[in-house]
């Protein structure tokens, strides 16, 4: 394939990814990441590591270990829901949590991007996708492909759209003209610093299995200072992205919106006492269409009910 030939393919599969709902996409080879693997290997011997991730290093920092043919990695990311503020005494959920699974939504997305990749001619194998289960280090390669910047949060901030969003990627058999990375735009600003719960970021090794996002998700009994860092969360946590400057824009939407009484696509605020006696078949009704469903109900349950205690709904 021609470099010519590249950058009008480049430029198709960005048009086809924004008409299938993506808001930002970034390029780069499908080489391993530098360093990345050596990293994680020094966070793992620090016991920093989540249950969620994936053991085999390689695939992490390595598409062609998981795929041989890879030759670029196509980063992209999808919006997450503008939502409503939870009324007082709710239980509250990330964004991320809103509405409709994300995963599914950008697997929608992703397929729809597939098909019409192949419809406009392209002639390799047919790409391989992944939302954010895989393998493979979103994240980082998001960053080396020029998609945004990873902010002291840990959070890949992407311009003019913010860290509101899931990442995904497309690989492709062909070689395509990769992007150049963005400078962190962060400067001396350490607002998410400063808000977090638990403490953990700016620090060189960040504590992934002490952030409350994976603490409302962790099926590891919560230690007291574990419990009282939930607040009133009740899954995931969006306290560092909250504070960024960069999902100012946002953030001022969403209360616009809600001002206006539409164009919102959910509320961030959760019934505890319901979700405290949960039925089986009601967590199905309710959850089963969720991000925030996958863990299970007792999940949710036992952080209903941490929510209640942190509110002194009920006692220890």
């Amino acid at each position: 394939m021609e470099l010519t030939e590249g950058y009008n393919w480049k430029q198709c599969i960005r048009e086809l990814a924004h008409q299938s709902g993506f808001s930002a996409v970034g390029f780069t080879s499908g080489d391993p990441l530098e360093g990345l693997k050596e990293y994680l290997e020094e966070r793992s011997e620090l016991g920093y590591q989540i249950s969620f991730e994936d053991k085999d290093l390689q695939k992490r920092v390595d598409p062609k270990a998981l795929w041989p043919v890879c030759e670029t990695v196509v980063a992209l990311a999808y919006p997450l829901p503008l939502s409503a503020k939870p009324r007082e005494g709710e239980g509250v959920l990330a964004r991320s949590a809103v509405g409709e699974d994300y995963h599914r939504l950008v697997r929608k997305g992703l397929d729809s991007l597939v098909i019409s990749i192949t419809a406009a001619g392209w002639q390799g194998q047919r790409p391989l996708t992944q939302v954010d289960t895989g393998p493979v280090n979103e994240r980082a390669f998001a960053k080396r492909a020029g998609l945004g910047w990873v902010g002291k949060n840990q959070q890949l901030i992407v311009p003019g759209v913010g860290s509101f969003v899931a990442l995904a990627l497309l690989f492709l058999d062909q070689a395509l003209p990769p992007d150049n990375p963005i400078q962190s735009q962060c400067g001396e600003c350490t607002r998410c610093v400063q808000a977090c719960p638990a403490q953990i970021l700016g620090q060189v090794h960040f504590q992934a299995n002490q952030c409350i996002s994976y603490l409302t998700q962790s099926k590891e009994c919560l230690t007291e200072p574990q419990q009282n860092y939930l607040g009133n969360r009740i899954f995931g946590c969006d306290t560092c992205q909250e504070a960024c400057p960069y999902n100012r824009n946002r953030l001022d939407k969403e209360d616009e919106l809600e001002k206006e009484g539409e164009g919102l696509e959910g509320t961030r605020g959760v019934d505890l006492w319901e979700t405290l006696n949960l039925t089986k078949s009601q967590f199905i009704r309710k959850w089963k269409n969720s991000a925030a469903g996958w863990r299970g109900k007792g999940i949710l349950q036992r952080n209903a009910q941490l929510v209640l205690q942190n509110l002194n709904m009920i006692k220890r």
